[in-house]
């Protein structure tokens, strides 16, 4: 008997709405379009002065979101990442040499949209604290299933925040690099199975990539054991709001160009979009080592995907790649749906996984 095809999701999940914390995609939903500043500052009313008063309600949101995915029947969830007002920020907060009081204003994605940003003001050092370990066991607690925990890569951590110290990218991303594989490492202690690296702007930044991007991501799994399945997520970029049809995305040839150096690097799965930019499936051939997570459902529409066409666009995915090195996810974060259609767009995903 064949064995069924593993189905994870990506990171962000819509937060219940008593999580003491806004994240850019509330901004999205209220207000029409993503605003970084304003929910960065927001972050500072006092999550980090009043942690244990609203640690309750950040268990009690993870077991929520991750009952929600393995009740749709996600095999590998993730935390959505409760806890975070945006993933980057996040990580950032636990660093020296960034400034979150004094912000920058920048221009981000292709002019796909502007905004205020924390500064890196001086060299980045990893504060010696790991956050990701207390917010893995937490999660995995509450979990039946061991439970993927998400990081921002260097490359995009560069892209939304200001450089106002390093001005040499390869430099500051091989600094970035030292800083999430400290945390990486911590997870791998912890006991944590599945460890994912965001990367959206590889999609955007291919030079960057190619020139000193791998190179950073190799150093974010430094010395991360085999047992430990390692992970890039590298998709084309969120909308402002959802159903914005004509939003700017990354090319999605992207991921051709990308390819050959994906395939040779350091770690073990990379998931891209499909649903989004129906990729030509011959990509999938240039992939000889690595397993793909493969978007199959659309995370910025409110159409909801029927089982018959993502079983049809799966069954033509398993042409081009073995089933065992293929696992199925959305494109991207869900945090733009509403939860009920986030978990009616998992239900249908995972039915039309199961078929094939």
């Amino acid at each position: 008997m064949k064995k069924q095809i593993e189905t994870t999701t990506i990171g962000a999940f819509p937060k219940p709405n008593y999580v003491p914390v806004r994240d850019w995609f509330d901004a999205a939903r209220e207000t029409g379009g993503m605003n970084t500043a304003q929910t960065t500052l927001d972050y500072t009313l006092d999550i980090e002065k009043n942690k244990d008063m609203h640690e309750a309600l950040f268990v009690r949101a993870a077991k929520e979101v991750i009952d929600i995915q393995l009740r749709a029947g996600i095999s590998i969830p993730t935390d959505g990442e409760v806890r975070r007002e945006n993933y980057i920020h996040y990580h950032c907060r636990h660093l020296d040499g960034f400034d979150f009081d004094t912000l920058e204003h920048r221009v981000l994605r292709d002019g796909a949209y502007e905004t205020d940003l924390p500064a890196i003001r001086s060299a980045i050092a990893h504060s010696g604290k790991c956050y990701s370990t207390h917010d893995y066991l937490a999660s995995q607690g509450v979990s039946a299933k061991p439970v993927k925990f998400t990081l921002p890569g260097p490359l995009t951590i560069m892209d939304t925040t200001a450089d106002c110290f390093y001005n040499n990218r390869p430099k500051l991303n091989a600094a970035l690099a030292e800083t999430v594989n400290k945390e990486i490492l911590a997870l791998v202690d912890a006991g944590c199975q599945y460890i994912q690296v965001d990367e959206p702007l590889f999609a955007r930044e291919v030079s960057d990539a190619l020139d000193f991007g791998m190179e950073g991501l190799e150093r974010c799994f430094h010395d991360v054991p085999k047992s430990v399945t390692r992970i890039v997520h590298m998709c084309c970029g969120y909308p402002d709001h959802l159903d914005d049809v004509d939003y700017k995305k990354a090319d999605p040839d992207s991921y051709h160009q990308l390819s050959n150096a994906v395939d040779m690097a350091a770690f073990d799965q990379v998931s891209i979009e499909d649903k989004h930019c129906c990729n030509n499936l011959d990509l999938l051939d240039k992939f000889q080592s690595k397993t793909v997570i493969f978007g199959a459902v659309a995370i910025a529409s409110s159409r909801v995907e029927t089982v018959e066409e993502v079983v049809a666009r799966l069954k033509a995915a398993l042409e081009h790649i073995d089933r065992d090195r293929l696992v199925v996810a959305p494109d991207c974060g869900l945090g733009l749906l509403p939860a009920e259609l986030a978990e009616e767009k998992l239900r249908i995903m995972c039915q039309a996984a199961a078929l094939v």
